[in-house]
Parts: C-alpha cells; structure tokens; sequence
C-alpha cells in the first residue's frame, strides 16, 4: 500500500480531481492550505495584521492506494506538468510514500 500525496494550487484542483477519477481511485481527501515562498514571504510579527502578501490558495490531496494505481497517477502528473513546456510558476507535485504497517 502506499499512500498518494499530491500538492495543487486550486486552479488546477479539477485537474486532479479529474486524474483521481480517471484512475478508478475510490476514496481520497482534501484540504485547503496557503503556500508561501520565502523569498516573498518574511512576515514581521511586530506589524503582523498589516501584511499585505497573501499565500497562494492551494490544495492538498492524498489518498491510500495500490503501487500500481499511484505509479500510473504520478506519470499523469508529470505527463501534465510537461504540457506547460516550462511555462508554469506552480507545477503539480505529487509523492508516493511507502506505507510500512498499519492497523
């Protein structure tokens, strides 16, 4: 078993919905976050509630799957990710974590 992890800012959440249903994945979840860089983000607690720069809205999905389901979803993602020819500031990233043991 491993478990699925892929990281989307929420313009391309469809798309990864999408990637979850093309590949017959029955179950899996999501969460919204905000991701920043650091080269743009560097808050001063002093004057925290002035903070003009916001985080990019993104999603976090994750899933636990066979090997062979999570293998044909991270070649989609890159399949995906090349169709920008390098033209794209947030790329999907997507994970394949082994799980060990579980109960």
């Amino acid at each position: 078993m491993k478990l699925l992890i892929i990281l989307s800012i929420a313009d391309y959440a469809d798309q990864v919905r999408a990637m979850m249903t093309q590949n017959n994945v029955p179950v899996y979840s999501e969460t919204e976050m905000y991701g920043f860089r650091t080269e743009k983000h560097k808050p001063d607690a002093r004057t925290w509630f002035s903070q003009q720069e916001q985080g990019i809205y993104s999603i976090l999905f994750f899933s636990f799957q066979d090997e062979a389901t999570v293998k044909r979803i991270l070649e989609e993602v890159n399949t995906y990710n090349k169709s920008f020819d390098g033209d794209q500031d947030n790329p999907l990233h997507a994970y394949q974590v082994a799980v060990e043991d579980f109960a």
